[in-house]
């Protein structure tokens, strides 16, 4: 179980952790993903609040998670966090009509962090 745990981690953490970097040096590129998948206006020098949010909650999640390795009760907490934003972005795409292909990227996203939550309250 501990082997699983560790995998699907590392497979979240190579997610969480280029977002959180992305979103907290406000890199352009993470700026015009951020834009595009939930239409804040980011790019326009809106709600650039959001950014700095999201990659700290993505930054603390990362090290949660991580934790959650040697304590399981702590990595539900993380995966819970990491979850939460994913199904957020995910509404958000929905809210603006995107369907279908538009939805797999976060669809998986969110999937791996609800795996990472049911292995560790398992653990």
């Amino acid at each position: 179980m501990f082997a699983l745990a560790v995998a699907l981690t590392v497979l979240l953490l190579l997610e969480v952790v280029p977002s959180a970097v992305a979103q907290l040096t406000r890199a352009r590129a993470g700026r015009e993903r951020l834009d595009e998948l939930t239409r804040l206006g980011v790019l326009e020098g809106r709600r650039l609040w959001v950014l700095t949010l999201l990659g700290t909650l993505h930054t603390l999640g990362a090290v949660v998670v991580l934790a959650g390795l040697r304590h399981p009760t702590v990595g539900v907490a993380g995966a819970a966090l990491e979850a939460g934003i994913f199904a957020w972005v995910l509404l958000c795409q929905l809210r603006h009509g995107d369907r279908g292909r538009a939805l797999f990227a976060y669809a998986l996203f969110l999937a791996m962090a609800l795996a990472v939550l049911v292995v560790d309250a398992v653990r």
